[in-house]
């Protein structure tokens, strides 16, 4: 027991560590929130004293209304200024919560950034977007409510035990006594429910990664006839999740019960105590008074903290998937240190790049490209092709910056990259994945994600040079046409020509392709394939080949097998060589399954 309590207790001290100085981006707003709601409360406990007064000398001292009304005016003003002080002090807290979400997420998805595409992989997409979105949001309770009702619990009753005691120390001491019991309580029964909540967040974690691979595999689950299968499946882990989520409220629900209990046995026990001492005369009304009217709001701020403390228990579950992505190493210190600026230096080397002894193997496996050395002109058109499995996407994403650990063996012109060139390298590629993604926007924005500032008239021109032009003249809105996600509304190859506009239009240095007339009629192919060779002129172009005729348009070919380089050359010299690419042309006389 004592050796697994070590380190949740560490663990806890540093994600409440984290959470500290994650708050500093706005911690001025939240000491001014803290402070506003401060004075609300001294407001409130003269506005008690004032109430007090005002019935005790109407009651007792005979006092007529003009008498009281300057009490009365004052009161109505408190109350106004209270009511002001206490809008302005939330909208300030949630502010802070905002600009606190922001600067998180900001982290995190720069974080992710630099990690790769193979970190997301290992994680889970759905567990990634659960982090980012609801993780985050997870914690607005936490620095909106939370913090600013840890203040207060500590610096409202003790204001008002400083006006307590000097008039009434015997109810002072019940304040006093009973104050420790609803925090202890609190954090009695809220111990239990941090741990359960940890494993709602574990199951929310697998749930998300499950729900997101089903909805990407959907077409393959009709095809297949296991909708059904996997929407039993689904409801079983939501009931299992719902069931998780049940008992952490019956904790809070019980949390919450016991602290109100406490809470009004505690007033209670002061308006018992203060009516004895009135009825035998040895307590003044106004006194009194102003002791019963103040017990309700003394405890109400540790009411308020043990009804948040369920935020404070979300926002440290959360916490502990963010301070784990933002802890993972980036592997910076495997890969030479150089500035970034020298790196990307091709005047002496005339833009072409050089691969040396690229070595990469996924973690737990043997898989991956193994001592792959190649010289790439600046210029031209490089085919690589292969059975599934021999290593192209490995090899592309060794080349877009995905594995920090072995940019280094890549050099455009001016010795080995480093971790920090990477960004910059990343601005000299474009890229279209086999499935390009598209965003729920019209189509120009799509396009132009690759130049913000792009004219209209270079987006059209990019898109008449990737072939989309007329399809999308043909469209009522044309350029204008709101897309769905993902390109909903637009067929396979329809799709695959905006991304290349798109790529046309970024005039990177590098041009990244995985086949891209993979999903295109014949016309259409040979439009496209025409633009990419007149790309493929003043720049490189690096495509992972699927189709015969992208083979044969090639200036390099290089086939890889089991993660190497087995052979390179054009394909008219490949094509008659007795060898691995011989046979691959043979085994497909279409060669558009080998990728």
């Amino acid at each position: 027991m004592t050796t697994k309590a070590r380190p949740d207790r560490a663990q806890q001290m540093l994600l409440r560590g984290f959470l500290k100085r994650e708050s500093a981006s706005a911690a001025g707003l939240l000491r001014f929130s803290i402070a506003l709601g401060t004075v609300n409360a001294l407001l409130m406990i003269a506005s008690a004293y004032l109430l007090a007064q005002s019935i005790h000398l109407v009651m007792f001292e005979g006092a007529d209304l003009s008498a009281v009304s300057h009490f009365l005016w004052t009161l109505g003003g408190l109350i106004l200024v209270r009511g002001l002080l206490l809008a302005l002090s939330q909208r300030l807290s949630a502010r802070a919560a905002r600009n606190i979400k922001s600067n998180i997420r900001a982290n995190l998805l720069a974080k992710i950034t630099q990690l790769g595409p193979n970190f997301t992989d290992q994680k889970g997409h759905g567990a990634m977007l659960n982090t980012l979105h609801d993780g985050v949001e997870a914690l607005h309770d936490y620095y909106a409510n939370y913090l600013p009702s840890v203040a207060y619990s500590a610096l409202i009753p003790l204001a008002i035990l400083v006006v307590i005691f000097p008039t009434d120390w015997q109810a002072g001491l019940i304040f006093l006594f009973t104050a420790p019991l609803i925090p202890f309580f609190m954090i009695l029964v809220g111990h239990k429910a941090e741990k359960l909540n940890q494993e709602r967040w574990q199951q929310l974690a697998v749930l998300g990664n499950y729900f997101f691979d089903r909805i990407r595999g959907l077409t393959q689950l009709k095809l297949f006839d296991a909708t059904k299968r996997e929407l039993k499946q689904i409801a079983k882990i939501s009931d299992d999740f719902r069931h998780a989520t049940l008992s952490v409220l019956k904790i809070a629900f019980l949390s919450s019960f016991a602290l109100e209990f406490l809470a009004t046995i505690s007033v209670a026990l002061v308006a018992v105590l203060i009516g004895f001492r009135l009825f035998f005369g040895t307590l003044d009304f106004a006194t009194g008074f102003v002791v019963l009217l103040l017990a309700p709001e003394f405890y109400l701020p540790l009411r308020k903290l043990g009804n948040h403390y369920h935020a404070r228990l979300e926002g440290i579950s959360a916490a502990g998937e963010m301070l784990e992505i933002l802890q993972t190493p980036g592997n910076e210190s495997q890969v030479m240190a150089k500035p970034a600026s020298s790196a990307l230096d091709d005047t002496s080397n005339n833009g072409s790049i050089t691969v040396s002894r690229l070595s990469f193997t996924y973690p737990n496996s043997n898989e991956g490209i193994h001592d792959i050395t190649l010289a790439l002109p600046a210029t031209g058109m490089m085919a690589f092709v292969g059975a599934s499995g021999a290593g192209k996407s490995t090899l592309f994403d060794c080349f877009l910056g995905f594995y920090p650990q072995v940019i280094s063996c890549i050099d455009a012109g001016n010795g080995p990259f480093s971790a920090a060139d990477i960004p910059k390298w990343q601005q000299e590629i474009a890229w279209i994945p086999q499935q390009p993604t598209l965003f729920y926007a019209s189509i120009k924005e799509n396009i132009m994600l690759g130049k913000p500032n792009a004219t209209s008239a270079e987006v059209t021109i990019a898109a008449e040079k990737a072939g989309a032009l007329a399809f999308i003249q043909s469209l009522p809105d044309g350029f204008d046409t709101l897309l769905g996600e993902q390109g909903e509304g637009l067929s396979g190859g329809q799709k695959q020509r905006i991304a290349l506009a798109r790529a046309f239009l970024k005039d990177a240095h590098i041009l990244i392709l995985d086949e891209p007339t993979a999903h295109l009629d014949s016309a259409t192919e040979r439009d496209v394939q025409r633009a990419i060779n007149e790309h493929a002129k003043t720049h490189l172009v690096l495509v992972i080949a699927h189709r015969l005729s992208t083979l044969q348009q090639a200036d390099s070919i290089f086939l890889l097998e089991a993660g190497r380089v087995v052979q390179q050359g054009n394909y008219q010299t490949l094509s008659q060589q007795t060898g691995p690419f011989k046979q691959l042309l043979n085994s497909d006389t279409q060669a558009g399954a080998h990728a």
